[in-house]
């Protein structure tokens, strides 16, 4: 400060007179300070000087910004890991329809289609838009090989697709054939063979070209249905290969509707389509778009809800089993399952669960690091790599039933387009975390260890994510997710990994299952804890949901600020300012001006920090936002509590002007001070703050003080106050009535 603007006030902070709107103000106790007696300004201890900006509870190496982008990822992924249930109904196979198709070709070994699946499949079948194409080429070609994941029509297609060149004369071979070993004397002249081969696969090239030719003397026709290897679109291609599509879901979903209803009459008809819109019904359901053999059977459900078979309720749960079916699916055992292929399959579909929304390269590098860590689990003396072009991200979303969108994701404080990626359908993500905490023992490990090391991630969009997805795991088995994940990071000497932990439990506090117990552990942290488990505490009672009342949480967090000689003093503090952001509230301010009012020094100075935090955080920053306070953006905390809460503008008022009053806090609330003055060109906030400011003078030397403040700032050589706002803040600060 230069000479133009007042010094700080000598001595312990003055009596405060009464505000202009009638609300009694306390004081703070006079500082006892060495040099407050002789008139000169005290010289405390460095441990008893009030500090400025807030403390930045990601650690000194967050990039500027990343707070408000942590607690805005935060909000916006618990909402949407909150829509969906991980509580699955125990049971791993609780609805395979995917696999209805292949049972049904093993009891048909090599055998003709029977006359009534013919008919069902001529009403039913729906083309897909390549329909056309695919005939053509069966037709010239007599050979065609479907690619396609299953569940999505394939076989439908093959045997409609030979039904139309053959009138009828269709036949499953067995999946056990051997393609290479077929003569004359096993194909009939004119029919048509469906096959999708089991462990022996397809043939080469040529092999195909030796079938084909064989095909071709018997006038007869084949499709072959084939998945795609695991990141691979078309792992292998060639003349015969052509990917499938699936038909459209709603046409395929009314072919089957009109079939299961087909005696009802058109008003049951209607009234199942009219259900099969239903909000409850689709948010049960939880997928975008059904896949062909999950569209016959959600016509089933619904047929049978029509016909009074299944109560409202009951159709709601079958329902949710379409999402826990698929993880089932997805994460089935076998031999197969742990070749390194299928472990990058899994672990992209992990990784998907956990980022979901963040950007789609985090997603995969996310996914490769998985991928190690279940390798090396499965063979500890394995050295995995990573295939390089053998790998295609277009076909990990289609496996995983996931879709990439145009979105947008902060570098620094500036937003940049990305590609982003979620899962197709909000019930897809708790499902696969909810399969895999309650079937696969032995991933818990690995995904434990990945969670933890996506911490070391400094991307918010990264490492917040994944701790939501962890605190999602809580609900499942809370003692062990705290042993082997919570407890190590909560006793970390890094600040984001305890933050991690906090973040964590804030989830698992919203749970009905375990949100009690979890309020029990940050309650003892925080009475009982070392130095970094109270500094985690805080940190969950911040959020504002930790306990059952704000008495409770300002206790735990006032004790945490003045625990040994208040060496948390500033960590709790800004944990204070979370809260009132969470809490705006008459009782929240009474109690930062009942430690004010405290006769212990340490009380004195976690009011004192508290204040100047509360008007230092801007709102953007807050985990956990009161609705009344959605949309005020960059708004400084304490203005836009005045703005929602008229009632309590003298109170904050008073605070500040304590702070201000108070040697060892002078310099920190007049700093904040100058920044609000300094930004607030242009900002929506500008006419609050000049309604705030006659609050803060009381007497001449208030007025004075910032006047001086305000000139000072105008003649700033680098970013000096424009005549728009000087004259403003002038007259405010003119206008402001003097006792």
């Amino acid at each position: 400060m230069n000479a133009q603007n007042p010094p700080p006030p000598q001595g312990g902070p003055k009596p405060q007179p009464q505000p202009q709107q009638p609300q009694p103000q306390q004081k703070a106790e006079p500082d006892k300070s060495p040099g407050a007696e002789s008139g000169g300004a005290p010289e405390p201890e460095k441990a008893d000087v009030i500090g400025g900006s807030a403390a930045n509870p990601l650690g000194e190496e967050a990039l500027p910004g990343a707070a408000a982008a942590a607690s805005r990822i935060y909000r916006s992924a618990v909402n949407q890991h909150g829509s969906g249930t991980l509580i699955s109904s125990g049971s791993v196979g609780t609805m395979n329809f995917y696999s209805r198709q292949t049972q049904a070709a093993e009891r048909l070994l090599a055998g003709p289609l029977p006359e009534d699946e013919l008919r069902r499949l001529r009403r039913v079948f729906k083309e897909p838009a390549d329909y056309g194409d695919h005939r053509e080429q069966l037709c010239g070609g007599r050979l065609l090989v479907l690619y396609g994941q299953p569940g999505t029509g394939r076989a439908y297609t093959a045997l409609s697709l030979l039904d139309d060149l053959t009138r009828g004369h269709v036949s499953r071979l067995d999946p056990r054939t051997d393609l290479d070993r077929l003569d004359d004397d096993q194909i009939h002249d004119g029919h048509g063979y469906a096959l999708e081969p089991s462990a022996t696969g397809l043939p080469d090239e040529t092999g195909l070209d030796r079938l084909c030719e064989l095909l071709g003397r018997k006038e007869a026709y084949a499709v072959l249905l084939a998945t795609p290897e695991p990141g691979d679109v078309l792992s292998r291609g060639g003349r015969y290969y052509r990917v499938h599509t699936p038909a459209a879901q709603t046409a395929v979903l009314e072919g089957h509707l009109a079939l299961e209803l087909e005696a009802a009459g058109p008003e049951l008809y209607e009234r199942a389509r009219a259900t099969a819109l239903d909000p409850d019904v689709l948010e049960a359901r939880g997928l975008d778009e059904l896949r062909p053999a999950e569209a016959a059977h959600f016509a089933r459900l619904l047929a049978r809800h029509t016909r009074d078979e299944l109560t409202h309720d009951e159709l709601l749960a079958e329902c949710r089993k379409f999402a826990e079916s698929q993880a089932a699916e997805w994460f089935a055992g076998g031999i197969r399952s742990e070749t390194p292929e299928r472990l990058r399959d899994a672990a992209y579909r992990i990784a998907v669960a956990v980022l979901e929304g963040a950007s789609l390269s985090a997603v995969a590098e996310a996914a490769e690091v998985l991928a190690w860590e279940l390798a090396v689990t499965v063979d500890p003396e394995a050295t995995p790599g990573r295939p390089l072009f053998s790998d295609g991200v277009d076909a990990r979303l289609v496996s995983a039933r996931a879709v990439a969108e145009l979105g947008t994701e902060e570098v620094g404080t500036e937003e940049v387009p990305v590609r982003t990626v979620r899962f197709g359908g909000e019930a897809l993500a708790p499902a696969v975390l909810g399969h895999l905490w309650q079937h696969r023992h032995n991933a818990r490990g690995p995904v434990l260890r990945w969670l933890a090391g996506l911490c070391e991630d400094t991307r918010p969009q990264v490492w917040v994510r994944a701790a939501v997805a962890a605190g999602q795991l809580c609900r499942l088995d809370l003692s062990h997710t705290v042993h082997e994940l919570v407890q190590p990071m909560a006793q970390s000497e890094r600040a984001r990994r305890r933050l991690f932990a906090a973040t964590v439990l804030d989830v698992g506090v919203r749970s009905p299952e375990v949100g009690t117990a979890v309020r029990a552990l940050a309650g003892s942290w925080a009475r009982y804890g070392d130095e970094q488990l109270r500094w985690t505490a805080g940190a969950v009672l911040g959020r504002g949901r930790a306990t059952d009342t704000v008495r409770e949480s300002l206790d735990l967090i006032g004790g945490i600020g003045v625990w040994d000689e208040g060496k948390l003093r500033a960590d709790a503090a800004v944990q204070v300012a979370h809260f009132a952001g969470a809490h705006p509230e008459a009782q929240t301010l009474r109690r930062i001006r009942a430690w004010l009012s405290d006769e212990r020094r340490t009380q004195q100075d976690l009011g004192l920090q508290s204040t100047v935090y509360l008007a230092a955080v801007p709102v953007v920053d807050l985990w956990n936002q009161h609705e009344d306070l959605e949309g005020y953006g960059d708004w400084p905390l304490m203005l836009a509590l005045a703005a929602v809460r008229p009632a309590l503008a003298a109170e904050l008022a008073g605070l500040l002007w304590t702070a201000l009053q108070t040697p060892r806090s002078y310099e920190a609330a007049i700093e904040t001070l100058s920044d609000w003055l300094r930004d607030s060109a242009d900002q929506p906030w500008a006419d609050r703050l000049e309604r705030f400011l006659p609050l803060l003078v009381h007497t001449h030397d208030d007025r004075n003080r910032l006047l001086g403040l305000i000139k000072e700032l105008t003649e700033d050589p680098d970013q000096p106050l424009n005549d728009q706002q000087v004259r403003r803040l002038w007259g405010a600060v003119q206008g402001a009535s003097t006792p």
